[in-house]
């Protein structure tokens, strides 16, 4: 029974996250950033047309969101801390989980720039906020 329930909130939750990322992609500010790397070829542009780019993310955050569902429901029930303040203590380690390799990887090439760190973090953190209270909500 457990599993269904984690196969449902992964799914909402990742929808969940999928739908913040693209308001936090479609700001002004982050546009700009990503246009000017994809121009330098810095950021790496994807040649796979749009709809592709989107489900080969969709999945990438789906699978992100089912690790993090399963880690939660296990988790979440051991914390000393209940209800919001344990929930939102799992996003911050999911958080840094998430953030500590990646942009490490991306700060040790020395070609992108402190904005464009800025909004891989910004966008692991909230996704992992999301997913983490979306996962509050429905539990």
């Amino acid at each position: 029974m457990l599993a269904i329930k984690i196969v449902v909130w992964g799914l909402v939750a990742g929808l969940v996250s999928t739908a913040a990322m693209a308001v936090l992609y479609s700001n002004p500010w982050v546009a700009r950033i990503h246009t000017h790397h994809q121009r330098t070829n810095v950021a790496g542009q994807s040649n796979r047309p749009g709809l592709r780019r989107f489900t080969a993310h969709f999945l990438g955050t789906q699978l992100e969101a089912y690790i993090m569902t399963i880690g939660y429901a296990w988790l979440h029930p051991l914390l000393p801390m209940n209800g919001l303040t344990g929930a939102l203590t799992l996003a911050i380690l999911f958080a840094a989980l998430r953030v500590c390799a990646p942009v490490w990887a991306l700060w040790m090439q020395e070609t992108y720039s402190g904005g464009y760190l800025a909004v891989e973090v910004a966008s692991a953190v909230l996704s992992s906020i999301v997913i983490t209270l979306s996962l509050y909500a429905l539990m």
